[in-house]
């Protein structure tokens, strides 16, 4: 395996925004919970929204080490980056597999000490995303609790209202529905509308087993990039 030194900018990978909805929700860096699952993202954009991909399915991982993967959507997203991301939280790495060019980027960042979990990734509550809009109301309000894939999810609803709208919108209502497993430590099911159109995501086969170490490796007959993060 051929290493190599860049220096770039990488930009945080953000979870579901207003801006784009329809993006995978992030795989919690959990340790003692390992699971792979296919994580299937359904969107029905407004007529007035364009280039969006009505289904697609990413692949998701998780080892007993806290370890996560996350595979390219199929069929392959247009607008996306097609790239394979493996988090080692354990070693502090994070890599960017290109499939196509067989080319890994790796970026190394500090873990907490003694958790080998990042400061970014150490949360094990799923996050409420509220519009960036000024002066959003927003309200919450429990849904009960209701079983997916066998694993009990404990449902939000999240709704926020702002004064103004969004540009090319004429409502100023977001809704979010989530659904947690506390077991699993990752929403399992949400659903979402606004002016930009409505969609979910969902968990589904779920699979309980230790994932296939090499998954959270970069294969030999890539060529790595060493890449340093902005200061």
């Amino acid at each position: 395996m051929r290493v190599m030194r860049v220096s770039l900018v990488i930009l945080p990978i953000f979870a579901l925004t207003m801006e784009g909805h329809g993006q995978s929700l992030p795989v919690v860096a959990v340790a003692g919970r390992p699971f792979s699952a296919e994580e299937v993202i359904v969107q029905n954009p407004k007529p007035n929204v364009h280039n969006v991909l009505p289904m697609k399915t990413i692949r998701i991982y998780r080892d007993s080490a806290g370890r996560t993967r996350e595979d390219v959507s199929v069929p392959r997203d247009p607008i996306a980056t097609q790239v394979v991301n493996i988090e080692d939280h354990v070693a502090g790495v994070h890599y960017f597999l290109d499939t196509d060019a067989k080319v890994a980027r790796r970026l190394v960042y500090p873990t907490l000490l003694g958790t080998g979990v990042t400061p970014a990734t150490s949360a094990s509550t799923p996050v409420n995303v509220i519009p960036k809009l000024r002066d959003v109301r927003t309200t919450r309000e429990s849904l009960g609790t209701q079983f997916i894939e066998g694993l009990a999810a404990d449902g939000q609803r999240v709704t926020s209202v702002s004064p103004d709208s969004m540009p090319g919108c004429q409502e100023n209502v977001s809704v979010i529905e989530s659904w947690y497993s506390v077991e699993l430590r990752m929403i399992l099911l949400q659903k979402w509308s606004d002016c930009s159109g409505s969609g979910t995501i969902r968990l589904e086969h779920i699979n309980r087993a230790e994932p296939d170490p090499l998954l959270f490796q970069v294969p030999t007959d890539y060529t790595t990039l060493e890449q340093e993060q902005a200061k």
